[in-house]
């Protein structure tokens, strides 16, 4: 087994351990506070990615702090407790557990998580839509929608994959409105006593 590196909780200077060492007890080189850590097997195994999480087979192994019926496999950069291959989440070069997920989010520290996207396909459809629909406001709503399809062409979709259908679809949508309404004012300039 390779060795392994954990920080110091003072001054966050890695310090590597050799496998086969269960415990230490003593003071950081950098700034001298007394550390005293214990180590299981599962922190110096390397990271194992797609892994369904092993069945606990011995009593000296140690056990996923979430499921205690599965082996450890990482432990967690967050909060230090044992996860099995189940819970490690891995977020850039951290694995993290599900609660410090939750945690990171609910606070703000973990920014490079994203649940959500603004559907401005969406947004430009239904501003062409209600432009159609509410012709006075429509000399508002279709350029408004032309101009949200053309701004946001190359910004991130949908999560789940949607294409450019519904941004072709409003601008379609919009500039058929606007030709209607063109139409329209050249019909009343054209004749404007009838």
């Amino acid at each position: 087994m390779p060795s392994a590196t954990f920080s110091c909780p003072k001054c966050q200077v890695a310090l590597v351990i050799e496998p086969g060492i269960t415990e230490v007890a003593s003071t950081c080189p950098d700034c001298a506070s007394f550390i005293e850590a214990y180590f299981f097997p599962a922190f110096f195994r390397p990271t194992q990615v797609g892994l369904t999480p092993a069945a606990l087979i011995d009593h000296t192994e140690a056990s996923c702090f979430y499921h205690p019926q599965k082996q450890a496999l990482q432990v967690c950069d967050g909060c230090g407790r044992l996860i099995c291959a189940l819970c490690s989440v891995d977020l850039g070069t951290e694995h993290l557990c599900p609660a410090c997920i939750s945690t990171g989010k609910k606070k703000g520290k973990i920014t490079n998580l994203e649940d959500n996207r603004m559907r401005y396909d969406s947004i430009a459809l239904s501003l062409a839509v209600f432009g159609m629909l509410f012709y006075i406001l429509a000399i508002f709503l279709a350029p408004a929608a032309i101009y949200m399809a053309i701004r946001h062409w190359n910004s991130p979709g949908s999560l789940l994959g949607v294409s450019k259908t519904r941004f072709v679809i409003a601008i379609l949508i919009a500039i058929g409105t606007l030709l209607f309404w063109i139409a329209m004012v050249g019909v009343l300039i054209s004749h404007p006593g009838k």
